[in-house]
């Protein structure tokens, strides 16, 4: 009979693997089998904004390393080339990473696999620097600031057009940030990183929706039950509460003071 498996071994090996990984000065970060983020070190999340490795982990790599391109279109995952192994054993063209804060970032790469699982250590570096400093005939210094200066309204044009759903749906009681993201198609989490360029929460806006409509209604006469469930509230308790967090004073006070 074979020689068995030792769990406590293989335990051992991937705590002293983590360990290693997050040591690191390089920015390390481990793509699992099903394209999930397995490991992510210190100076990855870093540069890339994130407090905590908690943040990445379990997130699918490419939406969280690179969803959208520095001009603001998708950047479907099935045309990079980390995922799919393009890029294995040598450092490959630079890609452009974005931030937790939606900053574009150019990145030299390079990945390797991992055991036999499946997985893979994909390490980058910035490439602002290299690129800036890089002369050529096209000044890859002025394309740089050129394409960095593109996302900016291209993202605002995204943000706007979260917005203006926003505006057409908050009436449903069952839109929330997530139906909001699933019928736009874009990741929850790339709604809510637009938003918070803004000061914003996709949660807080639908809310901010409802309140000013259902003041609206209260203040031509409506009843603040039937301004409660037309303006997307399914509880009048909820909305008693949110709207006089809001305007400082409740449903029926807002309507003697509006009469």
């Amino acid at each position: 009979m074979g020689p068995q498996a030792n769990p406590t071994a293989t335990a051992v090996d991937s705590d002293m693997l983590s360990a290693v990984i997050d040591m690191a000065p390089t920015p390390l970060w481990v793509i699992g089998s099903n394209g999930n983020v397995a490991l992510a070190n210190q100076a990855a999340l870093g540069m890339l904004g994130y407090r905590s490795a908690g943040d990445v982990i379990g997130a699918p790599s490419h939406d969280t390393l690179h969803e959208w391109r520095p001009d603001g279109s998708r950047y479907p995952s099935d045309s990079c080339p980390i995922l799919d192994g393009r890029g294995s054993h040598a450092t490959s063209a630079p890609e452009w990473f974005i931030t937790r804060a939606g900053r574009p970032i150019p990145v030299t790469w390079s990945t390797r696999p991992i055991g036999t699982g499946g997985a893979r250590l994909l390490s980058f570096a910035d490439a602002t620097e290299r690129l800036a400093a890089k002369g050529t005939h096209d000044d890859e210094r002025d394309v740089l600031a050129a394409v960095e200066a593109a996302a900016a309204p291209s993202r605002a044009a995204l943000r706007a057009s979260l917005l203006a759903h926003v505006r057409t749906r908050f009436r449903d009681p069952g839109f929330t940030a997530a139906t909001l993201a699933a019928e736009l198609h874009v990741s929850l989490r790339s709604v809510q990183q637009l938003l918070a360029e803004e000061g914003r929460s996709p949660a807080t806006e639908i809310r901010r929706r409802r309140l000013e409509f259902a003041s609206s209604l209260i203040a031509r006469g409506t009843s603040v039950h039937h301004a409660c469930r037309a303006s997307g509230f399914s509880e009048t308790g909820t909305f008693t509460r949110a709207f006089r967090r809001h305007f400082g004073k409740s449903p029926s006070e807002w309507a003697r003071t509006s009469a």
